[in-house]
């Protein structure tokens, strides 16, 4: 019971000191290749060996370019190998540390066991049985209609124009109102988001991003070899001073954002910055990827910077958070000048996007299924942000304001906690949580959380879980007070 001793606990002082490996070296004899790479696998090997347990410091890059007798460059790249890998991150004027290991993604992760509660997956809660009803008659529907055949075949790479035409139908609102020939269907929004990048950027390219952006991003960057760049957003979005410095530098070649109820902050730009974003990716032609995926939370919410600068902005969102989480149908739309790549794309990936499946979000949108389904999840969303947050208000614990119908809060953590310190104590309580390190962009440093709401089965396990965190983080138990407690358990 003393594994909170073994991460470091910011302002813990002595209590929670970080474990050193500052006499650390490396043997590089079993690995090949480039000496940065060999560099890389070792700290793997020995990590997962548990010779560098979760929290422990690493040698400067000086020191270590010394025993190894590299120069310093060689340690610097293989110590951005490994930050790319998540093994470690590096803080300024702490060092360069272990991160925590994370559990591979099992069946078990997905569907966790009835005793935890997984606050880490960010999905909408799906209404299992209101949408398994809808899609048993939906497919008895098509099956009775004798229609089956164009379903088994292969369509257009980017949609039958049916199905084109309902996307726009689905995503459309007053103000924004695209033409279906500029719709493009994909597997779900991850694959939209694949598709858009590889329209607009090349490998080597940089992609800007809030500093603090969904995780999906960066993996998509990775596989990409795309380098991304992080900037400071307030409570109204990016920062337009920042974009137009990395712009005029000419330092990116689009930018990622998700103005409406953002991953992980949750903060919805208003309107002014959209408008202000868009003007300056149009005046540097600098392209825009605006993730939708919870619009559907927000009917109020400003429009789309598609809305603002259409010929600049590839906008994409799908029907795996509105409608239900297998459905994976996604809509990108794109200037008509990408349609060849992003065709392309698509053929390339997934040749196209499942008919029958974009069959029967077709149905869904035309015969009102779909709206029905939005209106149970922000009716379920808003139930549960309104039990989370009375849970955390008990104990002292204040999330960002975010609107009422999201899927996920950030907790900003109490002074003495870190996530690496959080994570492990919460799942010895049966809380499962996401490490803040899946969304930090570079060498970002946060001392927060992102808590998502739509996994757990019932709002009883929301408000159990909640509970949790907040008898964890009350603000009268610091990291460092439990610490105590737990070495004399």
């Amino acid at each position: 019971m003393t594994a909170l001793l073994d991460a470091p606990a910011r302002n813990a002082g002595p209590l929670a000191p970080a474990r050193s490996g500052d006499s650390w070296i490396p043997d590089l004899s079993r690995f090949n290749g480039p000496r940065y790479k060999a560099i890389a696998d070792a700290l793997a090997a020995d990590i997962e060996q548990n010779r560098l347990p979760s929290g422990t410091r690493l040698p400067t890059h000086r020191d270590l370019a010394y025993r190894l007798k590299v120069t310093v460059g060689t340690v610097t790249r293989a110590y951005s190998e490994a930050e790319k890998r998540g093994l470690i991150g590096g803080e300024v004027g702490r060092g360069t540390f272990v991160r925590p290991r994370l559990e591979p993604v099992t069946a078990q992760a997905l569907n966790p066991a009835d005793d935890l509660i997984d606050l880490a997956i960010n999905v909408s809660a799906n209404n299992v049985g209101s949408e398994a009803e809808s899609l048993s008659r939906t497919l008895t529907d098509i099956s009775l209609s004798g229609a089956v055949q164009p379903f088994l075949s292969y369509q257009p790479h980017l949609g039958m124009p049916a199905h084109r035409a309902a996307m726009a139908q689905f995503i459309a609102r007053p103000g924004f109102t695209p033409e279906p020939e500029t719709v493009f269907l994909t597997s779900g929004a991850q694959h939209a988001l694949l598709m858009a990048l590889s329209a607009v950027a090349a490998p080597g390219d940089t992609i800007a991003c809030d500093t603090l952006t969904y995780g999906g991003l960066k993996s998509a960057a990775r596989l990409m070899h795309l380098r991304t760049k992080g900037l400071p957003s307030d409570e109204a979005g990016i920062v337009p001073e920042a974009f137009e410095a990395a712009c005029r530098e000419g330092l990116v070649k689009a930018l990622y954002c998700m103005p409406t109820i953002q991953n992980p902050t949750a903060i919805i730009w208003s309107a002014t910055r959209r408008a202000e974003i868009a003007a300056l990716a149009q005046r540097y032609r600098v392209a825009i990827l605006e993730d939708d995926v919870y619009g559907f939370l927000v009917p109020e919410a400003p429009l789309p910077l598609h809305a603002y600068a259409p010929d600049q902005v590839y906008y994409l969102s799908s029907t795996s958070k509105s409608l239900a989480a297998g459905l994976r149908i996604g809509a990108l739309v794109a200037p008509g000048d990408a349609a060849a790549r992003i065709a392309s794309g698509v053929r390339t990936t997934v040749w196209m996007a499942p008919p029958l499946m974009a069959e029967i979000v077709r149905r869904w949108v035309e015969d009102g299924t779909a709206q029905r389904l939005i209106e149970e999840k922000r009716i379920e969303g808003t139930a549960r942000q309104a039990l989370a947050r009375q849970a955390l208000g008990a104990y002292g614990l204040i999330p960002r304001a975010c609107h009422p119908n999201a899927y996920h809060m950030w907790l900003d953590l109490p002074e003495g906690w870190r996530d690496d310190v959080l994570l492990p104590a919460a799942r010895r309580e049966g809380v499962i949580l996401s490490p803040t390190s899946a969304f930090c962009v570079g060498r970002t440093v946060s001392d927060g959380v992102r808590v998502a709401l739509g996994t757990p089965r019932s709002r009883a396990d929301v408000v159990r879980g909640f509970d949790i965190l907040g008898r964890l983080l009350g603000a009268n138990r610091k990291a460092a007070d439990l610490a105590v407690e737990e070495s004399v358990i």
